[in-house]
């Protein structure tokens, strides 16, 4: 059984494929390496090159793979799910020539969420007939993911959306009802949204797919909460933190998840604004750093 450590694009602050702020793709690549890596996700499609032969050129050179990618988009908004849709499949196209492993699947940041992250008695619920559609879709592609290009497809709870608290998770696992739909569990978008993360591995250890490392600074949060601030105020004002320097005890959750063999990747995520002129190499570099401390590699 073993815990194989990556990094992702969010780390150097790439959320969408298209923003200007940016790093160069090769650049993320070459610093992700330096850092001590041997494994990244994708990031938004469309980040990296589409070409297969043009990323797997550089990625040779660098001793890199690409284990996974990921949808973020507006899963709760059912006119958008033909476009949506395209962008997917076009992303599992991409991830299965290239060998990787998972598809995270995550609905998008939503003003009206955002608003009240974390307090789930003031959180806006989702529509039902908008609802009923959105298990529709997950339950279309999570079968098109497994079935034709043999990606394990996750749900990943995210504050600021509409999956986003416990039982709004364990309705769409329930109603999606696909034996090949697992969990990404992040380890501070669970405490964030006020879901413990260790009671959670135990939880969900049976359909626990793909794992995302990320800390969170108490202080920062609990101002989060005192000023109603949203989502995006959160991150500028860094209440995700490098590993081992925040709230979330790394050490229980690699034990916790050696109990339940757990044998995947676990991405270090460091969601930072790349306006705060934060420098994403020293982040990944500490992080790993850190989680060699406590034995993974």
């Amino acid at each position: 059984m073993s815990i194989k450590i990556a990094n992702a694009p969010c780390s150097w602050g790439v959320d969408y494929a298209d923003a200007k702020d940016n790093p160069g793709w090769q650049k993320f690549l070459e610093e992700i390496a330096e850092a001590g890596y041997q494994y990244t996700e994708l990031g938004p499609f469309g980040y990296l090159p589409t070409i297969t032969e043009k990323i797997r050129l550089e990625l040779d050179k660098l001793n890199l793979k690409i284990i996974g990618g990921f949808v973020f988009d507006n899963l709760h908004i059912s006119n958008q799910h033909s476009q949506i849709k395209e962008k997917i499949i076009n992303t599992f196209k991409l991830l299965n020539s290239l060998d990787s492993k998972v598809f995270v699947i995550m609905d998008h940041l939503s003003d009206e969420r955002m608003k009240n992250s974390g307090n789930q008695s003031k959180s806006p619920k989702l529509d039902l007939n908008e609802y009923k559609s959105l298990v529709n879709f997950l339950k279309e592609i999570s079968k098109i993911c497994y079935d034709q290009y043999g990606l394990k497809p996750t749900i990943h709870p995210h504050a600021g959306t509409y999956i986003e608290y416990e039982n709004e998770l364990d309705n769409l696992l329930n109603d999606v009802d696909y034996k090949y739909l697992g969990v990404c569990l992040d380890t501070a978008h669970l405490h964030y949204c006020g879901i413990d993360p260790y009671n959670a591995i135990e939880k969900y250890s049976s359909i626990i797919e793909h794992m995302h490392f990320k800390d969170v600074n108490q202080s920062v949060l609990d101002t989060v909460y005192k000023n109603n601030l949203d989502f995006n105020a959160a991150v500028k004002n860094q209440v995700f933190c490098p590993l081992g320097t925040g709230i979330i005890d790394f050490e229980k959750i690699i034990k916790l998840l050696n109990n339940i063999n757990y044998d995947g990747y676990a991405t270090i995520e460091q969601d930072i604004d790349p306006n705060e002129g934060l420098n994403p190499i020293d982040y990944a570099k500490k992080s790993l750093s850190y989680l060699k401390k406590l034995g993974l590699n």
